[in-house]
C-alpha cells in the first residue's frame, strides 16, 4: 500500500524541473515545496485509506475527488441559476456564463431546474426576475404579486383574448 501511495504522490505532485533563466535558489525552493507537498499528500492518502471501508488509497482518493467534484458541480449549478434568474436589472448573458463555466450555451440553459431556483429564492429571500418563484417566508405573497389561480393547474386554460378585428 505504501508503494501505491508514494506513486500516487509522485503522479499528482510531479518533481519540479528547472526552467530557463531560473535561479538555483528559486529552483531549490520549488523543489522543496513539491517535496513537502508530496509528503503531505502521502500522509493524507494513508489517512484516507485507513478511514475508507476498502482501505485502498486509490479508491479512497477517487471517492474523495468525486465528492469534491459533486460539490463543485452543485456550486456551479447554483451560481448559474442565480446569475440567470435573480441578478437585476438584467440576467447574465448565456454566452458569458457558458464561456466562464466552460460549457455550451445550451448546457448553461439546462444546467439547473426549478428546485435550484426555489432554493435560492428561499436563501436570499427574494423572488426570481420572472416573479414566478417566491421565497417561503411563512406567509403567502401579496395578492398583487401572485400568479392567477388556474383551474386544475391547467396553465393553458387562461389565455389573453385576441383583439377584435371585425374581420371574419
Amino acid at each position: 500500500m505504501e508503494e501505491i501511495v508514494r506513486d500516487l504522490a509522485k503522479i499528482l505532485v510531479p518533481s519540479a524541473s528547472k526552467e530557463e533563466g531560473e535561479s538555483q535558489k528559486d529552483y531549490e525552493a520549488r523543489t522543496k515545496h513539491a517535496s513537502d507537498e508530496r509528503k503531505r499528500l502521502v500522509k493524507a492518502l494513508m489517512a484516507a485509506a485507513s478511514l475508507s471501508s476498502s482501505e485502498d488509497p486509490v479508491l479512497a482518493r477517487l471517492d474523495e475527488l468525486a465528492t469534491k467534484k459533486a460539490d463543485i458541480q452543485r456550486q456551479m449549478t447554483l451560481i448559474l441559476a442565480y446569475a440567470r434568474e435573480f441578478v437585476r436589472p438584467e440576467p447574465y448573458r448565456l454566452k458569458a456564463l457558458a464561456k466562464s463555466a466552460r460549457m455550451s450555451i445550451s448546457g448553461v440553459r439546462t444546467a439547473y431546474a426549478s428546485e435550484e431556483v426555489v432554493y435560492i429564492a428561499n436563501v436570499i429571500q427574494r423572488r426570481n426576475n420572472d416573479r414566478t418563484i417566491f421565497p417561503n417566508q411563512g406567509n403567502s405573497p401579496k395578492p398583487a404579486d401572485r400568479e392567477p389561480e388556474l383551474p386544475d393547474g391547467q396553465w393553458w386554460a387562461v389565455r389573453p383574448k385576441a383583439p377584435e378585428t371585425g374581420l371574419r
